[in-house]
């Protein structure tokens, strides 16, 4: 597996837009100003269908449909980073039996909804998709905080939903999250944050925002554990949740990455 670092100008941080890849956003000096205390530089969308298996069906059909998802990918012009998540340590409320995840950026995703729309194939891939699984599609805009380039296609992925704490000032908590993404002890892939935009209410989701926090594998995510238990980790943890916002608690999903731009 071959890692390396972005260099990234920018520092990381919260708060209301998110999704995954990698598309610099150019704006006026305000606009930058504000993108830059919010994120490391890079905002996208990240549109989530969260399914749940028809009577009969299993996660092989899902996986024996991921190439003519990848077809019609071609085709629209989509060249997500995109990816199949299941349930590894989950809360028993959650009846979602996999999420199939595509980070872009804006414009692309859009062109590609254009061309989805009126495609014979896409069609296709729709249906079979409807009798496989019932789906809820989501969109999200999600600022990236920390992000390490990696090839690596089997991968775990914590997602946390927060509200801030009404004391704190937005300023606070994004450079609460700098810190984070500053530390030196980072065991992480990638971090992000995701604001949802479509298909989610106030009551669908127990929170504002959700940390998106991708591991090489379960034995890093497990490491980060580690940490936060044995050094020193918690009292982070504890400030956090005692000063700047209010969590739900971590959910831990298995993400299979099919597709990774520029790689």
């Amino acid at each position: 597996m071959k890692n390396k670092i972005v260099n990234l100008k920018l520092s990381p941080i919260l708060f209301c837009i998110a999704l995954i890849s990698s598309a610099y956003l150019k704006a006026d000096d305000k606009q930058s100003s504000a993108l830059n205390m919010m994120s490391n530089g890079t905002v996208e969308a990240a549109q989530l269908s969260s399914c749940t298996l028809n009577p009969g069906k299993t996660l092989k059909d899902v996986n024996n449909l991921l190439p003519m998802i990848e077809n019609v990918h071609e085709e629209i012009g989509l060249d997500a980073f995109f990816g199949v998540m299941t349930p590894l340590f989950v809360s028993p409320t959650t009846k979602i039996d996999f999420i199939f995840a595509d980070f872009a950026p804006f414009e692309n995703l859009s062109k590609a909804w254009d061309q989805y729309l009126v495609s014979e194939s896409g069609a296709l891939l729709q249906a079979s998709l409807d009798e496989i699984a019932t789906c809820n599609r989501s969109l999200h805009r999600y600022y990236h905080q920390f992000t390490k380039i990696s090839d690596d296609k089997s991968r775990v992925l914590s997602m946390n939903w927060c509200s801030k704490k009404k004391s704190v000032s937005n300023d606070q908590l994004m450079a609460k999250h700098r810190s984070f993404a500053a530390s030196s002890k980072i065991r992480f892939l990638h971090w992000g944050i995701a604001v949802p935009a479509w298909g989610l209410r106030q009551d669908d989701i127990p929170g504002d925002y959700a940390h998106f926090i991708g591991y090489p594998d379960i034995k890093e995510a497990l490491a980060s554990q580690q940490d936060t238990a044995t050094k020193g980790g918690w009292k982070n943890r504890e400030e956090y949740l005692t000063y700047f916002a209010d969590c739900s608690g971590e959910n831990l999903w298995r993400f299979e990455i099919a597709n990774i731009p520029g790689l």
